[in-house]
């Protein structure tokens, strides 16, 4: 544990920077700025002395942290998470915020790149949840809810039937499998995070080249 001065108006992090540290202000007050697609504004919330930030699922920051006064802030090592939640019901309590502003954040991010495939988009989606229930102390490999149906289409922007397109152009990639009764498994986490970003020429040019095995996927029933 360290503690830093922040003088007001400078940055603690941005947006897209890897978290380090967990945060703890001692003095001063910090102001977080959450972009909102929907929005032209950003929603802003102002934190005081006691209050942690930084904490989430992600591991780069979603946000921006703004020192608005002269601050002093306590650098704690995100592997304290698990220790501090024991004892902390302030920090559970941010730490719900903070997870829940991500996922929207993401869900958002998802749905403002429409022009993106959806295998994309659904590969985005699919780390994003692993990552969560890595933090949350779950299995970060499988999926246990049901990502075939309207929910999970909704949540995409898309319908079904292309929603069951796109699982089976992962599943063909090597990137996931079904393992009923358990739900999807994801096989390869690093690469299904790289279809996230990779260009949608590349993607079409490996789902051309099927695996040897391929994963079974489900139908959709008419």
């Amino acid at each position: 544990m360290d503690v830093v001065h922040i003088p007001a108006d400078d940055l603690v992090f941005a947006p897209g920077t890897e978290k380090q540290f967990i945060y703890w202000i001692d003095a001063g007050q910090i102001e977080l700025h959450w972009s909102m697609l929907r929005s032209t504004m950003d929603r802003i919330e102002r934190l005081g002395p006691g209050q942690y930030f930084g904490l989430g699922f992600l591991k780069h920051h979603a946000c921006a942290a703004l020192a608005i006064s002269d601050s002093s802030v306590q650098r704690l090592p995100r592997s304290a998470a698990p220790a501090i939640a024991e004892i902390d019901a302030n920090f559970r309590q941010r730490d719900a915020i903070e997870n829940q502003r991500e996922f929207t954040h993401r869900r958002e991010m998802m749905i403002a790149s429409g022009a993106q495939p959806l295998p994309q988009r659904l590969a985005t989606f699919l780390s994003v949840t692993s990552r969560f229930n890595a933090y949350e102390g779950r299995d970060p490999q499988l999926i246990s809810d049901d990502v075939t149906g309207l929910v999970v289409a909704d949540y995409l922007a898309t319908d079904v039937e292309a929603l069951s397109k796109a699982l089976r152009q992962l599943g063909d990639l090597g990137a996931i499998e079904f393992d009923p009764p358990h739900g999807l498994r994801i096989r390869d986490l690093d690469f299904l995070e790289f279809i996230s970003d990779a260009p949608a020429a590349m993607l079409l040019a490996k789902a051309s080249k099927p695996t040897t095995t391929p994963p079974p996927l489900p139908r959709v029933a008419n």
